[in-house]
């Protein structure tokens, strides 16, 4: 079978089984993984705007503005002016927001560590190899796109 056959018969079984594994690692969060996403898109780069938000997330700027419009309804951020451009509205967490983010990655690495108990060591291994070749190698599909 050449490999773009053998792709397209993984891929589908590959995302199945990563929605499984997501599903499991943030069991009792209360927020939406597009929300999770969200926070931690502006907490890793410490405030952004709506426009910027919306392009890492790769989403319309009309569902970026919805989510964040939730978000703040939730007191988990906040909007402010930016001080060196006063037409651009910053969008940062707040302390509530912050303290959920240490909260619920504390909760996705207990997930984690209950998923790789699961395995077998020489698994676990293999797993988390295979999950940074696969980083790698996208990555640079990234880099190409640029």
């Amino acid at each position: 079978m050449e490999r773009i056959e053998r792709i397209a018969v993984i891929y589908p079984q590959l995302i199945g089984k990563m929605g499984r594994l997501r599903a499991l690692v943030h069991e009792g969060m209360d927020l939406s993984y597009n929300q999770y996403k969200t926070l931690l898109t502006i907490a890793d780069r410490e405030g952004c705007s709506l426009g910027d938000l919306a392009r890492e997330l790769e989403v319309a700027m009309s569902s970026a503005s919805q989510m964040v419009d939730r978000l703040v309804g939730q007191g988990l951020l906040h909007r402010e002016q930016d001080a060196g451009n006063r037409r651009q509205v910053v969008i940062r967490l707040t302390g509530q927001g912050q303290s959920l983010i240490e909260e619920l990655q504390r909760g996705i690495l207990k997930g984690y560590q209950q998923v790789m108990n699961r395995l077998g060591e020489q698994d676990q291994e293999e797993l988390v190899r295979s999950f940074e070749t696969i980083a790698r190698i996208l990555g640079k599909l990234d880099a190409s796109e640029g």
